[in-house]
């Protein structure tokens, strides 16, 4: 029976990245996707990356005319009603999903990494209540694998994860519908020439954005919802009332989703890892889960390469440093982020327009700071200037002291979380009273929905 020193299900960016970085370590990895491998990566046609995170993750550039479609510098963000732009200069570059990914794979597979592909997950294999294996099904019939560690990044479904034995160490709850960021792409061509697109322009109160397109005459206008596609199809409807658009012709949509709930508390127990969207690692401020997700890979692969080449068991215990290194390095900023969000997006448009004015939570440095990925932090002066403009709004009538109330219980409970994941448990010792902790803390914060 061969054993592989890594089963990874799923092969699409987290997986195919992990993947390659175990690889490259010179280790055993077989990759086990469901799709065919002309379907990986098709749900979008184009997405976008900052440029400078080709560096950061060592990943192969794009080429034109192969995968690359458009590169573009530059976000300005705008109130409800359009006005007082907070603009942030990243250049991001655009590119053609699949064809990327297919060089991502390459990648990996001159690493040693091994690929099967149509061959959809069908149950886990235990022994002494331990993952020790998957089986899965392909054209000739079900097959069993065997490995060290098996890494669900199967996104969404997380078809392992939702698998594990109750009380394994890792949450198996399913992403509900209620707990995904339904989002609607609109591929469009504009009309007149003086209303190409050379930028990004983002509407927040609206979840709405215009982006450059591959199509230098178009653009792609994207606009995200919670619950399902039809309120977000509503949310455009107010959009395209309140903010006067070019004129344009949609040539054709692509819809998605993406994870839009609190990360499970451990990913990780004995044999296993849950990684990327079936780890909800998307960003809260912008529902990109790739980048964010290749910060916690970069973790796991140097705690697992350790273990594997000092031949450790590949516990729970002995993988705990992975929960505490990314709770450091990314997951308590998203933790906070999230806790605020869902207070800053109660507020009306009137309400809104007035926010962007006084330059209050929709200011140039939380757009900054959310543009590298940094939660806001307010000096005691700063927040004594915030609170005297909320007493302006109050007074001339832009705010309500219902949506203040939210405001700042919403900044409250943001605070209250990063600390509490500030002190994230070094070993598993602790981590049930950390967690139930962590689900008051969170109950307290309500939910996007």
């Amino acid at each position: 029976m061969k054993q592989y020193d890594a089963i990874i299900v799923g092969g699409s960016s987290t997986g195919s990245y992990f993947a390659r970085q175990l690889g490259k370590q010179g280790f055993s990895v077989l990759v086990v996707e469901a799709s065919s491998e002309d379907k990986v990566g098709t749900n979008y046609n184009i997405f976008h990356m900052n440029k400078t995170d080709f560096t950061r993750f060592n990943l192969p550039l794009p080429k034109e005319n192969e995968d690359k479609a458009y590169e573009f510098t530059g976000s300005d963000a705008l109130s409800a009603y359009d006005h007082y732009p907070k603009p942030h200069e990243l250049t991001m570059i655009g590119m053609h999903k699949h064809a990327w990914l297919m060089r991502l794979i390459g990648e990996a597979k001159k690493a040693g990494v091994k690929y099967q592909f149509a061959s959809p997950l069908t149950d886990l294999i235990l022994k002494d209540n331990r993952v020790i294996g998957i089986k899965c099904k392909d054209k000739k019939g079900e097959k069993e694998y065997y490995g060290k560690l098996i890494a669900d990044c199967s996104g969404i479904p997380s078809v392992a994860r939702v698998k594990l034995p109750e009380n394994y160490g890792v949450e198996n709850f399913e992403i509900s519908d209620t707990e995904q960021f339904y989002v609607t792409l609109r591929y469009a061509k504009y009309k007149h020439e003086k209303d190409y697109v050379k930028r990004q322009r983002t509407w927040p109160f609206y979840k709405t954005w215009e982006a450059p397109s591959a199509d230098p005459t178009g653009a792609i206008l994207g606009v995200g919802a919670t619950l399902n596609f039809e309120k977000g199809e509503r949310i455009y409807g107010e959009f395209e009332k309140a903010v006067k658009l070019p004129e344009y012709e949609v040539e054709y949509l692509e819809r998605g989703t993406t994870p839009y709930r609190r990360p499970p508390y451990s990913f990780v127990s004995d044999s296993f890892i849950a990684m990327g969207d079936c780890a909800c690692l998307t960003k809260p401020h912008l529902g990109e889960g790739v980048t964010s997700s290749m910060v916690q890979v970069d973790i796991a692969a140097d705690v697992i390469g350790k273990l594997l080449k000092e031949k450790k068991d590949l516990s729970r215990e002995n993988l705990w440093p992975i929960n505490k290194f990314y709770v450091e390095e990314q997951g308590k900023t998203f933790a906070g982020m999230l806790a605020t969000l869902i207070g800053a997006t109660t507020s009306t448009a009137k309400e809104n327009e007035f926010f962007f004015k006084e330059d209050i939570i929709f200011s140039k440095a939380s757009f900054a700071a959310m543009a590298k990925d940094q939660n806001i932090t307010f000096s005691t002066s700063e927040m004594i200037g915030v609170a005297m403009k909320m007493v302006k709004g109050v007074v001339t009538g832009k705010l309500s002291i219902k949506t203040i109330n939210i405001l700042l219980k919403a900044m409250k409970n943001s605070e209250a979380i990063t600390l509490h994941y500030d002190q994230f448990p070094t070993t598993p010792e602790g981590f049930e009273a950390w967690c139930a902790t962590a689900d008051k803390l969170w109950q307290a914060c309500g939910k996007m929905t």
